[in-house]
């Protein structure tokens, strides 16, 4: 068990050498060395002597707020540094010839698994997909000319806009644009919001596993107080793992009710929705693919970067077979 969710108010406690999840009076015991990652979705309990414990054996934890955003994390120490990596990682991004391509190489990738999404569907006798998949198809040609990353991110964002419009067609509950963030104003929105977040937070614990320094960034601008090198490796990811696991639940009408909470427009999950979302999340994320489970690509997908980074070879992102 790679990564944990938590989505319910816990107590967290160190017990010898194991994990203790006490939930509603019923604990549970797991052994550390069989958590990497854990993540706390609900309002939970913990104390310094848990923390020691998952910092001796390198856990990740990350918190979630009430809106479904990822707050902030415990990171354990750097078993591992490489400070030449970081260095030649340093000299890409102040290269701009080279930082550009790494950034368009990026918005290939998400832009490649969003018309994949919708060719799937438009093979299987969705024909209305048709026109959007054309336009996007046109659109993608202006990757390889865009040279600045707000050129590229505006791209982007006119490519999801165009995708977006295109779901309405796969099933009518997904009927939900335009996309609003924060907060979420109806369930679809919510659950792209907290999807991605997911998406994020596991991109961001699979690049730790590597050298590259979280901070430095290719096409999202560095920032204060986040890995915005994840921001950037999650891009390719979320049409795989995010949409097509809200396409699933959409299509098979698994949405209950219970699972969203809507108030003064602002729609959030429901602690029965953010457990039944999360579990679902994390079956598609061990799901195979050439070989691989979705979380092994991810590691995979920093790993080429770190790569292009020592030179050894040329930085791919991660595409689906369309």
């Amino acid at each position: 068990m790679e990564t944990l969710f938590v989505t319910r108010n816990a107590t967290l406690r160190q017990h010898e050498n194991t994990l203790s999840i006490m939930i509603d009076g019923r604990k549970r015991s797991l052994p550390i060395e069989a958590v990497g990652h854990l993540v706390l979705l609900g309002e939970s309990r913990l104390n310094s002597r848990l923390l020691t414990l998952c910092g001796k054996h390198g856990v990740r934890l990350s918190v979630f707020d009430y809106y479904g955003y990822c707050k902030g994390s415990f990171e354990p120490l750097d078993r591992n540094p490489a400070g030449m990596v970081k260095l030649k990682q340093a000299e890409l991004l102040l290269d701009e010839r080279k930082r550009i391509a790494v950034a368009r190489e990026i918005v290939r990738g998400a832009a490649h698994n969003m018309l994949a999404n919708l060719r799937y569907y438009h093979y299987r006798g969705i024909k209305a997909l048709g026109d959007i998949i054309t336009k996007m198809q046109r659109l993608m040609d202006k990757i390889g000319k865009a040279d600045s990353s707000p050129t590229l991110m505006g791209i982007e964002g006119n490519l999801h806009e165009l995708y977006y419009s295109g779901w309405r067609h796969i099933d009518p509950a997904l009927d939900f644009t335009p996309r609003v963030r924060r907060p979420p104003n109806n369930p679809v929105n919510c659950l792209i919001s907290f999807l991605n977040q997911l998406t994020y937070t596991v991109t961001r614990h699979e690049t730790s596993k590597t050298h590259l320094e979280e901070t430095f960034s290719v096409l999202h601008a560095p920032g204060h107080g986040r890995a915005s090198l994840s921001l950037d490796l999650s891009e390719p990811f979320k049409p795989v793992l995010a949409d097509m696991l809200i396409f699933r639940m959409a299509r098979r009408k698994m949405l209950g009710d219970n699972w969203f909470s809507i108030n003064q427009g602002v729609c959030l999950l429901t602690e029965t929705g953010r457990r039944h979302v999360s579990e679902l999340f994390t079956q598609r994320l061990e799901e195979q693919y050439s070989g691989h489970s979705f979380r092994q690509w991810i590691y995979r997908e920093a790993l080429g970067l770190e790569r292009q980074v020592l030179e050894v070879s040329e930085y791919e992102s991660f595409k689906r077979r369309a």
